[in-house]
């Protein structure tokens, strides 16, 4: 009896009926959900009154926030994901000729859409390379410094690598490594308060750059 015909026969039930057995699921819908760094790389073109500022830079502060990560398997190997961070809030210091002054704050929402290759011959252990679109979005500022601060929306470029750890056929961990090449304009007014060039204009072109580290707890559906 050929190999062929053993495997056929035991698939077969008493009832003359095929068993079919389960297999992974391999393209289809999947989540991930886990805390987010943000790390943020700034530097800033600052002008005020329409001129160059010399020796000027800011730092923005970086962020830990909740996030979610909705992706699909269009084939086992590949994938499209939306992710998504609740909206944290970082602090704009200044440096160098602005060194001590908190320049204001910015609450905002972070968004990621990327396309995925998933190397899947390693079992368990599955990396997976990724590029795509970020858009952030600006939903509130707070003076200081700078009064009257206005943060524009922005749209960046991501690449992102990472792996999923599977311990079963549908749970398992992730990490990813997503970093964004992220540039905004920023204007206001300079605090009265402050001697000298209080009132001014001030306008920047601020870059963030951020590295977006993501990790969790990862269910395919």
């Amino acid at each position: 009896m050929t190999l062929a015909r053993v495997l056929t026969v035991s698939l077969v039930a008493p009832t003359g009926q095929a068993v079919i057995a389960a297999e992974p699921t391999l393209t289809g819908l999947y989540v991930d959900v886990g805390p987010a760094g943000i790390l943020l790389d700034t530097n800033a073109s600052i002008k005020v009154a329409g001129s160059p500022l010399p020796h000027s830079n800011a730092h923005a502060s970086n962020s830990v926030t909740p996030g979610l990560g909705i992706g699909y398997f269009i084939r086992p190997d590949i994938s499209v994901e939306a992710w998504i961070g609740a909206p944290p809030t970082t602090t704009l210091t200044g440096q160098g000729a602005l060194s001590g002054l908190t320049l204001g704050k910015v609450t905002y929402g972070p968004s990621i859409l990327v396309a995925n290759y998933h190397f899947r011959q390693f079992g368990a252990f599955q990396p997976f390379l990724g590029a795509g679109i970020s858009y952030t979005v600006v939903f509130r500022t707070h003076d200081d410094a700078i009064t009257n601060l206005r943060v524009k929306n922005a749209v960046g470029a991501s690449i992102r690598a990472g792996f999923d750890v599977m311990l079963s056929d549908q749970w398992g961990v992730f990490f990813s490594a997503n970093k964004v090449f992220l540039g905004t304009n920023v204007s206001g007014n300079v605090n009265p308060a402050i001697p000298l060039l209080g009132g001014a204009p001030v306008s920047a072109h601020v870059t963030f750059n951020p590295l977006v580290l993501f990790s969790g707890v990862t269910f395919r559906f």
